[in-house]
């Protein structure tokens, strides 16, 4: 990993981005900068669009799959538009199609082919996209300064008035005229993120503890897993699901990148630890740890947005540092031959050395590569 340091050498010279998001499939993903916005694929990183503006910068960008519609919030030294101000831009005409405007400062737009989302403060708009836009409904949130909420396949995610629970809306047509409004008590402390699964089916969320994820049916609020990212306090950046939704990605302000597989626990490939069949332990004895994590680097200052190439390839936007990592999960192949070499050793041993319980790392299947970086420079 001695790689990052040359990178972070010129980090200060590189265009610090105000914003990035993932477009729906994450197939693209989009940034904003203190001149406008550009819009990216996945992999490979190419650039599809640039729109520079004289005028201010984009504090939020959001996409609408490929079409040619994007969600901007100025933002910046000199914001292009009030920050209390969603524009959907219309990027085949070039200019503003549909302009919504608030109280308070817009912390995150959402949008879907039939709805637009906006989270402020302590409530979550809901519009139908439509021109002009219709209002659907208004739902009260507790404190939410970072704008946590999420949107998928009509599975809308976001806290709920009280600390540690999360309300799951169905958007669909059927599910507004049920109104159909979850619940879930899924912390005891306040919601730090939250994620939803592509098929809308898994919703995942983690609080400012940072210890614990937890994963919930969107059908029935059931708890399906309970996912140990680590015995100490943490701050969880970003949760992403993979395409296919078998796989969930972390990063935290501890510089890990986690895994998670989200497969039922009868075939999940998460490392357990040796006493979790044990009956009348403690929770902790009970719960999954990642089936594969790296370091990242201690010289990261910013906060990373997650996203997914493929099921095997994890993409992160590195805000501060105007980059992309890209990293690949791979099987091991040399797995065999070190266990062979571990059980001859001399001392009788057979190299299971276990570590808090939960066995001994090199003997894990699977490793997180990082394969390439990119730069935004020139932006």
């Amino acid at each position: 990993m001695n790689l990052h340091k040359p990178l972070n050498a010129n980090a200060s010279s590189r265009a610090k981005l105000l914003c990035a998001s993932f477009n729906q499939d994450q197939e693209c993903f989009a940034i904003g900068h203190e001149h406008g916005f550009q819009v990216f694929n996945t992999d490979p990183m190419e650039r599809r669009v640039k729109r520079e503006f004289a005028d201010g910068g984009i504090g939020i960008v959001q996409m609408l799959h490929r079409t040619n519609y994007l969600a901007l919030v100025g933002g910046g030294r000199t914001p292009k538009y009030p920050q209390n101000k969603v524009i959907i831009w219309d990027d085949l005409k070039n200019m503003a199609a549909l302009s919504l405007e608030f109280l308070s400062p817009v912390l995150q737009v959402l949008l879907s082919r039939t709805r637009i989302v906006v989270c402020l403060r302590s409530k979550i708009y809901v519009y139908i996209f439509s021109s002009p836009p219709v209002r659907l409904s208004v739902y009260e949130t507790a404190d939410n300064p970072s704008g946590i909420c999420a949107l998928q396949n009509n599975r809308l995610v976001f806290p709920g008035l009280t600390e540690g629970h999360i309300q799951i809306v169905d958007l669909s047509p059927q599910g507004q005229e049920r109104n159909l409004v979850s619940i879930v008590r899924a912390h005891k402390g306040r919601i730090k993120c939250v994620a939803v699964s592509h098929d809308g089916s898994l919703i995942a969320s983690a609080s400012e503890t940072g210890t614990i994820i937890r994963i919930h049916a969107a059908s029935n609020t059931a708890l399906l897993h309970e996912f140990r990212r680590g015995i100490d306090r943490a701050v969880i950046h970003s949760l992403s699901f993979s395409p296919s939704s078998n796989r969930l990605a972390l990063i935290s302000d501890k510089d890990t990148l986690h895994v998670f597989d989200t497969s039922p626990l009868s075939e999940s490939s998460n490392r357990r630890h040796i006493l979790s069949k044990v009956p009348l332990l403690p929770r902790y004895f009970s719960g999954e740890w990642s089936f594969v994590s790296t370091r990242i680097s201690d010289l990261r200052v910013g906060k990373g947005i997650l996203g997914w190439a493929s099921d095997d390839c994890i993409v992160i936007i590195w805000t501060s540092e105007g980059m992309l990592e890209k990293y690949a999960i791979r099987e091991k192949k040399d797995l065999h031959t070190r266990k062979a070499t571990k059980g001859s050793a001399s001392n009788g041993s057979t190299g299971n050395v276990t570590i808090g319980g939960l066995g001994d790392p090199s003997n894990e299947q699977w490793e997180l590569v990082r394969e390439s970086w990119q730069s935004f420079d020139g932006i």
